[in-house]
């Protein structure tokens, strides 16, 4: 019956488990990342003039074997001579960075290098809602890490 209230128990629960679902909580936290940047460059450290931005690479249409792109969500091109990358994932728990995941990163690190021709020192920071559950590969490749939490705070 329209209009009146049925009790859908376990209806959002069931929605959120869609890849559909995931995907646009996806988008919605980096949505709420980008218009937190300023928390983001204070959590991580950084100098007030660092230039915040995105970057993505498509290969050419033409059929080149060698050429892979990459999306960098942000990334702070600081006065210091350093790019900080920010990998932006959103979780339930603490993300956790496995093999495959860590040689996916490496390669946009490299892929970013590469076609930047950039000579500057390249650091990769996680922002995540709750943070990394410590690994052998995040310890190894994540310099810094920015949590929900620190979104909201006061600049």
């Amino acid at each position: 019956m329209i209009g009146k209230k049925t009790k859908n128990r376990g209806f959002w629960l069931s929605l959120s488990q869609r890849p559909a679902w995931k995907s646009w909580a996806g988008l919605a936290f980096e949505a709420v990342c980008y218009k937190h940047i300023d928390q983001i460059r204070l959590a991580l450290k950084l100098d007030p003039g660092s230039i915040a931005g995105t970057w993505r690479f498509r290969p050419r249409s033409t059929p080149r074997t060698d050429e892979e792109g990459a999306q960098i969500d942000l990334l702070f091109d600081r006065p210091d001579g350093t790019i900080t990358i920010c990998e932006i994932k959103r979780s339930d728990s603490p993300f956790a960075i496995d093999k495959t995941y860590s040689q996916a990163l490496l390669k946009k690190l490299n892929v970013f290098r590469t076609q930047t021709r950039t000579k500057k020192q390249l650091f990769l920071a996680m922002v995540t809602a709750f943070g990394l559950k410590p690994t052998m590969y995040s310890e190894e490749i994540v310099t810094n890490q920015v949590t929900l939490e620190d979104l909201f705070k006061d600049v």
